[in-house]
């Protein structure tokens, strides 16, 4: 195994970024804050030891891939410590409130929202920012001005059911401690001085000029291009870039940082060899390259530093360095210190869907072309016919291995595969590469000078034609399908397989693709929820006849509702229909205006569920049903019920989700919104 190990001791590096991941991811894992001292000096103990073994080469490893998770839990302990956002435990009526405006979002519907800093809350607690929605306004404020409004307040929401996304979470990581909605206009008190005009608000000016000049989604396009602001983007065009598998072009990555920096490069190279003097006397490529990377890093901070933004440069600066130091850079080695340089800045971006279907990406396709590279490569003496036919198959390639790379976390996070992105992109990333990015590189060269819109007008007649090919695409036929969620664990054994494949290089390597095939075989053993209850107990979704979901209301819980059927794999969930029927001997579910009864046809029959709406069917229910699931307090004993589930615990363990027997006599699982987040900062149930 030693011999292995040495064999393969170039790849080892590699794996810092996996382990030091599954520190963190079990950091966020757990149900309670640990304790970040016994953290930290568990940590130095262990780099302790590994110095004092470090010639034994096994343990040596051993212990430094140990080391690598506990430093990741820690770092993902002292990221919580660092930041102790503040968060509002009730719900405040509207109220006055202060404060300097840090973020400005702009929707296509007309609504706003405003983030609000160090904001001075009438009569209520101090938080350090706040989240609100504004729906009329007379105008829009910028980043650094000074404003008042006055808005109710509420804590963060919780996820929608058991182990969903945790938007709760996220916010928290960003510093701000509530969501609200504005009953007023936002009052600009003070404009920010200019000496104090953020990048933001550069951002927010650059983009409105953009729009102004190019309404309409074109100039949402553009804008999201150039500025990293995706607000002026309506719903439509959002989907049918996603529902065509051309959503990955609105992200700033490595095609935009790869192109603005090597034109970067070579203009700023191009000008310097003008000069006689300037090539004899100093090194001109290093000093493009050097330029290169300040140019990439303006685009960083203009862009608003997105996940797969800072990867992108951070991989194109590496490379820069290198020409700077005269050595040449290594791919994936690029890609793990990329990936190492935002964990131990930012290791909640564990958990972003950004950060895992870009790295996924991106190593996917180094891998590929370290190992099929070799065979589309483009030479200059082959003919035009040729090289068509190789950037043909080498666009097909790449989309194909990116798409294949993402599928599992795209399933994961959004319950949809994309169905005919190899068509799509092969139609719009040569539009894409060749002649909108080249006119983004323009702007941002000529907006400094207000010369920017010279450069909008040609742009946006690429940028429409990806609309157009996006919803062509997306409105075909079977253009994507839904599928039902699938658990955590069969997402990480597939990525450990393609990780285990792609790092290696030994004949070994190929266990990886038995650990891929063993992940994609139990995401179909997937268990989908029987019954959900949401948060504040006012809407129910059970599974009919067909194992479909169908809801106590279509009123209810609108966002709750349609994350359901996401989740579900279905486009939507009807609302079950109402009989008139007191017990339910050969139907799946029956119901009076008192309760309704459920009996799974899919699961086992013996189980009949009560789901309650008043107090008054309380006293028959529970001498008959199993489960009592009860939108009021039961103050009464049911002698037949194995569960009870009352509206007092809606209250203080949020959303519930059942998965019942498959035959009789099994368990009832349950799980709650307080049990699987835990008490961590974010999470607080008062």
């Amino acid at each position: 195994m030693e011999d292995v190990f040495f064999q393969e001791q170039e790849r080892l590096l590699l794996w810092a970024p996996i382990f030091f991941s599954f520190g963190i991811g079990w950091y966020f894992s757990l149900a309670t804050e640990p304790a970040l001292s016994l953290a930290l000096y568990g940590c130095l103990g262990l780099i302790i030891f590994t110095g004092l073994v470090w010639r034994i080469f096994l343990l040596r490893l051993l212990l430094i891939v140990v080391t690598l998770m506990a430093a990741g839990f820690a770092t993902g302990g002292l990221k919580s410590w660092q930041l102790a956002t503040p968060v509002l435990e009730k719900p405040l009526s509207p109220r006055m409130i202060i404060g300097t405006v840090e973020k400005v979002s702009q929707y296509r519907s007309g609504k706003m929202h405003v983030v609000i800093r160090q904001p001075e809350i009438k009569r209520g607690p101090t938080l350090d920012k706040l989240r609100i929605k504004v729906n009329k306004y007379d105008a829009v404020p910028t980043p650094g001005d000074r404003i008042r409004i006055k808005a109710g307040l509420l804590p963060p929401p919780p996820p929608t059911m058991p182990g969903d996304f945790d938007y709760a979470r996220q916010i928290w990581f960003q510093g701000i401690g509530a969501v609200g909605y504005g009953v007023t206009s936002p009052e600009i008190m003070e404009k920010a001085p200019a000496r104090l005009i953020s990048m933001r608000g550069i951002r927010q000016t650059m983009a409105g000029n953009i729009r102004r000049s190019l309404p309409g989604d074109v100039g949402g396009l553009a804008a999201a291009l150039i500025t990293g602001q995706r607000d002026g983007i309506s719903k439509e065009v959002a989907d049918n870039m996603r529902n065509s598998g051309l959503a990955h072009l609105l992200a700033i990555s490595g095609l935009h940082m790869g192109l603005l920096c090597g034109a970067a490069f070579f203009f700023a190279r191009f000008l310097l060899t003008r000069s006689e003097y300037l090539t004899l006397r100093y090194p001109v490529k290093k000093i493009a390259a050097v330029i290169a990377i300040g140019a990439g890093l303006v685009y960083v901070t203009l862009s608003g530093g997105g996940i797969p933004t800072v990867r992108a440069f951070i991989m194109a600066a590496i490379l820069f360095l290198g020409i700077v130091a005269d050595r040449r850079a290594i791919s994936l080695r690029l890609v793990a210190i990329a990936a190492m340089v935002i964990l131990v800045m930012s290791p909640q971006a564990l958990l972003s869907v950004s950060f895992q279907m870009s790295f996924a990406a991106v190593v996917a396709l180094v891998v590929a072309y370290e190992n099929m590279g070799g065979y589309l490569t483009i030479h200059k003496n082959q003919g035009w016919g040729h090289k068509l036919m190789l950037y043909i198959a080498a666009s097909l390639f790449t989309t194909l291995v990116a798409e294949m790379a993402i599928a599992p976390f795209a399933l994961f996070h959004f319950n949809k595969l994309v169905q005919y992105g190899l068509l799509s992109n092969l139609l719009a990333m040569p539009i894409m590469a060749f002649w909108v990015m080249p006119w983004v590189v323009a702007y941002l060269l000529l907006a400094p000078f207000g010369l920017g819109e010279i450069a909008l007008y040609p742009m946006s007649y690429g940028l429409e034609a990806i609309m157009g090919i996006a919803g062509y695409v997306s409105h075909a036929p079977g253009s994507y399908r839904l599928v039902p969620s699938m658990a955590l664990g069969p997402v990480v054994v597939i990525a450990l397989g393609a990780l285990w494949f792609g790092i290696w290089r030994l004949r070994w390597r190929y266990f990886g693709l038995l650990g891929m095939a063993l992940g994609v075989t139990a995401s179909f053993f997937t268990q989908q929820p029987d019954i959900l209850i949401d948060n504040k107990g006012k809407l129910i979704g059970v599974r009919n006849a067909a194992a479909d979901l169908e809801l106590s209301s279509l009123r209810a819980g609108r966002m709750v509702r349609e994350r359901w059927a996401q989740r579900a794999g279905q486009e939507d969930a009807e609302k079950w229909q109402y009989e008139d029927t007191t017990y339910p001997e050969d139907k799946w579910l029956a119901c009076d205006r008192l309760s309704c009864l459920y009996r799974p046809d899919h699961k086992s029959r013996d189980t009949l569920i009560a789901l309650v709406k008043d107090e008054r069917a309380l006293s028959e229910d529970c001498r008959n049903a199993q489960v009592v699931i009860s939108l009021v307090p039961v103050d009464i004993y049911c002698p037949s019920a194995k569960l009870v589930i009352d509206r007092w615990d809606f209250y203080h363990k949020g959303g519930h989700a059942l998965w019942l027997p498959e035959k009789s006599g099994d368990w009832i699982t349950v799980k709650t919104v307080a049990g699987v987040r835990g008490d961590r900062p974010w999470s607080r149930w008062k």
